[in-house]
């Protein structure tokens, strides 16, 4: 089991990491479960100039909105 951290991140903020749309992402939504895209939704994710960023866990990006640690 891999641990990363998912963070909601808006315009430019989120540098590092990964987009998880990207491909080179280590993360895709098919790998989330129910409960983690209940929570981007609560938190989110869809709204304009926003994006998910995945990063190894503990390394949150500077200026998310919202981070979450998700087991793999």
């Amino acid at each position: 089991m891999t641990t990363y951290t998912l963070s909601i991140v808006e315009g430019s903020a989120g540098q590092q990491g990964e987009d998880i749309f990207s491909p080179d992402s280590p993360v895709t939504f098919n790998d989330l479960g129910p409960g983690v895209l209940l929570w981007l939704t609560d938190h989110g994710y869809e709204e304009p100039g926003r994006r998910v960023v995945v990063t190894p866990v503990g390394e949150v990006p500077s200026g998310a909105l919202a981070s979450r640690d998700v087991d793999l």
